[in-house]
């Protein structure tokens, strides 16, 4: 039973990261859907959803989709050229030691899996809103 609540290769969680793929772009999605629909201004095509729930789907979407292609480049970056350490401060004296590349790929989630993560999240708003729309 627990070993379905453990990811396979992962060696920790790091939480900031799950945040940051799983709800931080559905806060935004909500805030920029509240914005658009408080101004009145629905004249582009996400404000010519059928209902409310359409609408704010198309602003799920749109967030969960950029985060997947925001972690699918960055899984390519990091494969192809060596990518970034992490870990990068203003002040270099009290940076914190960069977390190293095998560390960064061990954690739970890292770039594949949070691109993976908001595509789903990205196809259940596309079949969601094919269902409401």
């Amino acid at each position: 039973m627990s070993s379905l609540f453990t990811v396979p290769t992962a060696r920790r969680v790091d939480s900031q990261r799950l945040l940051s793929v799983v709800l931080i772009p559905f806060a935004a999605a909500i805030a920029m859907a509240s914005t658009v629909a408080a101004t009145g201004f629905t004249a582009s095509p996400l404000g010519e959803a059928n209902s409310t729930l359409g609408f704010l789907l198309d602003f799920v979407k749109l967030c969960y989709l950029a985060v997947a292609m925001a972690h699918l480049s960055g899984a390519i970056a990091d494969r192809t050229c060596g990518g970034m350490a992490a870990g990068l401060s203003m002040d270099e004296f009290d940076a914190p030691e960069p977390m190293s590349r095998e560390e960064f790929w061990r954690a739970f989630p890292n770039h594949v899996d949070g691109a993976a993560i908001a595509g789903a999240v990205t196809l259940m708003c596309v079949i969601a809103g094919s269902l409401v729309g």
